[in-house]
């Protein structure tokens, strides 16, 4: 099974929710988690969770993977379309438990990444499409886990174009196949990751620690985010510009001594 959850909270997933389940015709079964109802169909269960998602250490559930509707937020404002895993490098400041990254899955990543820059193109919105690093809450979910976002005010979140077309990315991900390429790590480079959105075209790419957090490159660090990406991780994929010099060297040694593949990001491409 495939799972979809959003916070009731959020006013940006709740109206992603609704758009899906009016959509795709869910049904409501008398079946509810926490009071909160349960949608059904085929194989996919939808549900709205009374806390943020970012704090959950459980679910009722075990599904193949788990997407989260939600709203993205910045002090920028820009109009964006995200979508990102979730982990701690450092300390825990938004949920989850300090360096801790979630299960996730770089297939449903890449899809999301295409899909969204396909309904920009489809509906002519004006935002922004990029993925971002791994970055907050939940850490312990024990299944893949990614969230498809809309930002980055109430505005966005309360556009029903902006979150019709982020409904239909994550039923595609739920009640379609999703295209098989090489997966992979990444390093290196700011939040928004606009090198890893160029070899998301031809690599599947899971976790990424971005340059604020390389302090945090230790080997122990670096085999968490090769275990915690499904499939497991063949390439770390380096953006070389994006890293200081002794972060580089530090990377380096511990990628190799782990035995994993290493290319820059301009050569991937």
């Amino acid at each position: 099974m495939k799972l979809i959850i959003y916070s009731q909270d959020d006013l940006a997933g709740s109206n992603i929710a609704r758009i899906i389940v009016n959509s795709h015709r869910f049904h409501a079964p008398d079946e509810y988690y926490y009071g909160s109802q349960i949608y059904r169909k085929k194989d996919v269960v939808l549900f709205g969770t009374h806390s943020t998602v970012r704090d959950l250490t459980e679910l009722p559930f075990e599904p193949e993977v788990c997407i989260v509707a939600s709203r993205h937020k910045s002090e920028s404002g820009k109009p964006a379309l995200t979508c990102h895993p979730t982990g701690n490098f450092g300390q825990a400041e938004m949920g989850g438990r300090p360096h801790t990254l979630q299960q996730t899955d770089s297939r449903y990543l890449r899809e999301s990444l295409m899909l969204l820059e396909e309904k920009r193109r489809e509906y002519d919105l004006d935002y922004e499409v990029t993925r971002e690093v791994t970055h907050h809450g939940p850490t312990d979910l024990p299944f893949p886990l990614l969230f498809v976002e809309v930002g980055s005010t109430r505005k966005q979140w309360c556009d029903e174009v902006a979150c019709n077309a982020v409904a239909e990315v994550i039923a595609d991900l739920v009640f379609k196949p999703v295209t098989e390429k090489p997966s992979a790590i990444g390093f290196g480079g700011p939040h928004y990751a606009p090198n890893f959105n160029l070899v998301s075209r031809n690599y599947a790419v899971g976790h990424i620690m971005p340059k604020h957090a390389a302090e945090n490159i230790t080997k122990t660090m670096v085999q968490e985010m090769i275990e915690k990406t499904t499939p497991r991780p063949t390439l770390a994929a380096v953006d070389w510009k994006g890293l200081k010099g002794k972060d580089k060297s530090t990377l380096i040694e511990v990628i190799d001594e782990l035995g994993i593949n290493w290319s820059k990001t301009s050569d991937l491409k």
